[in-house]
């Protein structure tokens, strides 16, 4: 746990078990904030108005981040996350568990459900897509959609240093710096200064058609950090290479198991590490 230091100064004839309860009181108020799921924002179905529902931070509410933010140095980088296809941002944040405290604890994490539901054949928790492969560049394209949707959702919940996606959500990661350089998109944000690319593909490449709207992402080389993570038994392994070449000086890292997101063994680390230092230097 991060250790707290108190801004309050102890004054003369205070005594002193007051201001040891007003320490207790502060700190229980930032443990109660820290909440996965913000029980105002809820993870059901849309309310119309609701504009800020379907999604899950691992920092502080709004309300105490205030109080948090004098405490809380360096500044940590801040990632949208897009969970892959048929999941959710409630399934998306349990895939990180695995990972270490000393790599979660050094970033801000943000989950975010994709804008279609899916049905599955059996009941249980909600499931959504970022856009259907089958209606790419058809009169019913939803790719232009969801791209609108993620830009609205980094007005609503931003600002974000950058952007994680696994599965398809890493292939709608992987496009978005090159169209938001070409204009296309994003306009009303900043730029994404870093991506974290896990089981991920090129839009354009063997395995995905290429939208009309990112028909530019990747002209130019992409030349922000980035991490690549993909596996020995992931079926995104022969197409994951492509998008690891549209970067300049990407870091990879590749274990040995398949389409996950993987625990990370000591050389792992060592690049997440070093991913943080390059992206830490931006900020």
């Amino acid at each position: 746990m991060t250790a707290f230091r108190s801004s309050m100064i102890e004054k003369p004839n205070k005594p002193r078990a007051l201001i040891n309860w007003r320490m207790i009181t502060f700190l229980l108020m930032l443990l109660q904030s820290s909440v996965m799921v913000r029980p105002e924002d809820g993870l059901g179905d849309d309310k119309e108005g609701s504009s800020s529902r379907n999604y899950i931070s691992m920092v502080p509410d709004k309300e105490t981040a205030g109080l948090a933010n004098n405490i809380r140095s360096p500044k940590k980088p801040r990632f949208l996350c897009l969970h892959g296809h048929g999941s959710s941002a409630a399934i998306f944040r349990t895939y990180f568990d695995k990972w270490p405290e000393s790599i979660t604890s050094k970033t801000d994490l943000v989950f975010i459900n994709g804008p279609f539901p899916i049905e599955y054949p059996t009941p249980g928790d909600q499931h959504f897509e970022w856009f259907a492969l089958d209606k790419v560049n058809t009169e019913h394209d939803n790719f232009e959609e969801g791209i609108s949707y993620i830009e609205n959702r980094m007005i609503e919940l931003g600002p974000f240093d950058g952007v994680l996606g696994f599965s398809e959500g890493a292939v709608i990661t992987g496009s978005l710096p090159g169209m938001q350089e070409q204009g296309v998109c994003l306009k009303k944000v900043g730029k994404i200064e870093h991506v974290v690319i896990i089981s991920g593909a090129k839009l354009g490449g063997k395995l995905f058609p290429l939208p009309k709207l990112a028909e530019a992402a990747y002209t130019s080389p992409i030349d922000i950090p980035s991490l690549h993570i993909f596996g020995e038994y992931d079926i995104a392994r022969p197409n994951a290479p492509e998008l690891v070449e549209a970067y300049v000086d990407p870091l990879v890292i590749y274990h040995h198991g398949g389409h996950e997101v993987p625990k990370l063994d000591e050389k792992g680390l060592e690049i997440m590490f070093e991913f943080l230092k390059r992206i830490n230097a931006t900020l």
